[in-house]
Parts: structure tokens; sequence; C-alpha cells
């Protein structure tokens, strides 16, 4: 009897142990942290240019989508529940922006997200 209880608890043990993984678990996120911290860019200085040659035309006054994007107001609103910078990014789930045109390059979405970051101003 004995022989048997030692013999089931040792195969209990190794099936435990062959389901438990060795794979460290990720408590932090993957996601690489955005580098903000040159200069903040600034609305009139940085961001102005980049949504007149890229989105006002379509999203101006009655804009499509439900922006104006020639309207502080409805720019602020789109930089705080993520679309400004899920469509300039492409981000899944997200129109790809600007429509029919290739996607901003590198250096211009990272002004947008950093102007979102940092408080769009």
């Amino acid at each position: 009897m004995k022989k048997t209880i030692v013999i089931v608890s040792g195969m209990a043990v190794m099936m435990f142990s062959a389901c438990k993984s060795n794979k460290p678990t990720e408590t932090t996120s993957t996601k690489p942290k955005m580098d903000c911290s040159g200069p903040a860019p600034t609305y009139a200085f940085d961001i102005k240019g980049i949504m007149t040659e890229n989105c006002t035309k379509c999203h101006g006054e009655g804009g499509k989508g439900g922006y104006n994007l020639t309207n502080m107001d409805d720019l602020h609103r789109a930089g705080k529940n993520g679309d400004l910078v899920g469509v300039v990014k492409w981000s899944p789930g997200f129109a790809k922006m600007p429509a029919h045109a290739a996607q901003l390059d590198a250096a211009t979405i990272k002004k947008i997200e950093c102007w979102v970051a940092t408080g769009m101003n």
C-alpha cells in the first residue's frame, strides 16, 4: 500500500511539473515606450501644418468621420479618445489616414503622438 501511494504521489508531482511552464510571466508591457523627452510639440509650430497638409481637406468644416480638425475642440476630442493617434499609426481597428495616401512618416507620427501625450498645447 505504501509503495502504491509513493508511486502515485511521484506521478502526480511529475504531471504537475510537466504542466508548469518555464516561460517567465510578463508583468510589464512589451510595448516600446515613446520618447517625448525633447521640447513638447505645439499646435501652432508643429501640428497645424501637418493637419492642414494631410487632414483638413476631408476633416474640415462639416468634416467626415465627425471631426472638423480645424476646430480645436474636435482635435482635442480626437486626441483624448485615441482616434487621432490610432488613425495616423494605422493601428488595428482604426481607419488608415490620411485616406487614399501613403502613411505619414515616422517623425511626423511621433510629433503627433508626443503632442497628444504632452497635453495638446
